[in-house]
């Protein structure tokens, strides 16, 4: 599923570069801190790591840009499970996101930038005897673009990260009218900081 996912993806991504005014090819690595998954029955720690991966960015106009990113976290996971504690588990978090990102630009070289992320992250663990488990997932951005030339430049940015735990649905109706609205929560927020060497292809 994960590899039909990204398939699907990268070739979206090659259909919409063949219209774009830049490409962007960054790989990266950072850290993220520890965080915790809490539920009805107990909760999971998941230790601080390494986290890295890439992010393809097509550039829609001189300000906005559309971008597929992979982020792999490498880390343990510590159950309490009614006050009882197991042995960690390893597994890692692959998150594969879709984005927007509104760049603001101060000159030539340098960009600010803001991003919003929706995709769905695959939590995989090491051993066996445990599930893989599949999760919406959103996330967000921020950060600056620095450009050295017009191909290399660096990307430094604050990444948050979540699976989707609980989600609702709802209709209304009466005399003021009526509407839909949707609800999302997550108890875990991977929050960290990653920094990527950046390959421009195409215009300024």
């Amino acid at each position: 599923m994960k590899k039909l996912f990204t398939v699907s993806i990268l070739l979206i991504m090659m259909h919409i570069a063949t219209f774009a005014q830049t490409v962007e090819i960054t790989p990266f690595g950072g850290y993220v801190f520890a965080s915790r998954w809490s539920g009805p029955n107990g909760s999971v720690r998941f230790d601080d790591a390494a986290m890295y991966g890439g992010s393809l960015s097509v550039g829609v106009n001189p300000v906005s840009n559309i971008s597929f990113t992979y982020t792999r976290i490498d880390t343990k996971a510590s159950p309490d499970y009614y006050g009882r504690f197991f042995e960690d588990v390893p597994l890692s978090q692959n998150y594969y996101m879709v984005g927007f990102t509104r760049n603001f630009p101060v000159n030539e070289h340098v960009s600010p930038f803001a991003s919003i992320n929706l995709g769905g992250v695959y939590f995989a663990p090491k051993e066996s005897g445990y599930y893989n488990y599949w999760f919406f997932a959103m996330g967000a951005d921020a950060g600056a673009k620095i450009f050295f030339n017009d191909v290399i430049g660096i990307r430094l940015q604050a990444q948050l990260m979540f699976p989707v735990q609980y989600g609702g649905f709802s209709f209304y109706f009466g005399s003021g009218g009526s509407g839909t609205s949707y609800t999302v929560s997550s108890t875990m927020v991977d929050f960290g900081f990653t920094g990527g060497l950046i390959f421009r292809l195409g215009k300024k």
